[in-house]
């Protein structure tokens, strides 16, 4: 998956990595905004925000926008994405709730297919390194690369089962590099991004909701690929829900590190708790990101926080 994204397509927002989920129950304009946080304490330390924005233009056309940004010290990365969205209904009645969730009562069943175009990029920002000399192979200046890309996507959702399909960074940006090793670095018309997930809802008359998941992904120019495994349990309250639930995400490559004696290799592993509520027309949600695997990134873990609101 982008880089820039762990598990935060949980948050009740799959829109995030799937440009056919725009609008996905909705009636009207949704504003999503999450921020990632992590390395408390440590001065440039890593911090990525996020936005959503969906517009139902139409009964069956969703407009979107979608941006990301990510400043780790010096380095930024960034991706803005516009959308279009066209819905499909498979029954003649639309749901036309109020409520920003399906419940049991509810018939849902369409098809949609949605269409990124946007830019991405990444800086570096080298204007405030104190030199004791000046150096003509270091500038000054903010050095940027940025490329043109789209993201095309399909979906179907019902009530009880759904299942997505999406191919990132489909680029139309030509190569402009000098060299091979430039090539690889830069050139990310080698570099589409499959995803794929499904989701199965089982309903009861009690108010609890269980629904098991799974997402895979594919990078092509890594060759990795990795799956996480989601269950997530929501309990219906008045006028909104609750929900808990957990990711499990492991990485095909291996990583190699000596633990003192010996060469030890190891996949990357992460488990990630998550914690919501949707109450009225608001959504408000939590996760923590932490590694299970040898080699990790630090030992406070990720901090997700999310706000949503439906008008």
């Amino acid at each position: 998956m982008n880089p820039l994204y762990f598990n935060e397509y949980l948050a009740e927002n799959y829109y995030r990595i799937h440009p056919a989920m725009a609008g996905v129950n909705l009636n009207g304009i949704r504003i999503d905004f999450g921020t990632r946080q992590q390395w408390f304490g440590m001065a440039n330390r890593p911090s990525t925000q996020m936005l959503t924005l969906e517009y139902k233009s139409s009964a069956n056309t969703t407009l979107g926008f979608s941006g990301v940004s990510d400043i780790n010290g010096y380095h930024t990365h960034y991706k803005y994405n516009f959308t279009y969205c066209y819905r499909i209904f498979f029954n003649d009645e639309f749901w036309n709730t109020r409520r920003s969730f399906p419940t049991k009562n509810d018939n849902i069943q369409e098809l949609s297919f949605g269409l990124n175009i946007g830019f991405s990029g990444t800086g570096l920002d080298q204007s405030s390194w104190k030199r004791p000399t000046s150096d003509p192979l270091v500038t000054q200046n903010l050095n940027q690369k940025q490329f043109t890309s789209f993201d095309a996507s399909i979906a179907y959702v019902s009530t009880r089962f759904s299942i997505q399909f999406s191919i990132h960074n489909i680029s139309v940006t030509p190569s402009n590099q000098k060299n091979i090793d430039q090539e690889i670095n830069y050139n990310i018309k080698s570099n589409k991004i499959f995803i794929g997930s499904i989701q199965y809802e089982i309903y009861t008359d009690s108010g609890w909701n269980f629904e098991p998941s799974l997402l895979m992904q594919y990078e092509e120019k890594t060759l990795d690929n990795s799956v996480d495994l989601n269950f997530k349990i929501y309990r219906l309250i008045k006028e909104g829900r609750l929900w808990l639930g957990s990711s499990y995400r492991q990485n095909k490559i291996r990583l190699a590190y000596n633990n003192g004696s010996e060469m030890v290799h190891d996949n990357y592993k992460h488990f990630t708790p998550i914690a919501g509520l949707n109450y009225k027309k608001m959504k408000f949600s939590y996760q923590y990101t932490s590694s299970i695997a040898d080699i990790g990134f630090v030992n406070s873990g990720i901090h997700y926080v999310g706000i949503g609101i439906q008008f």
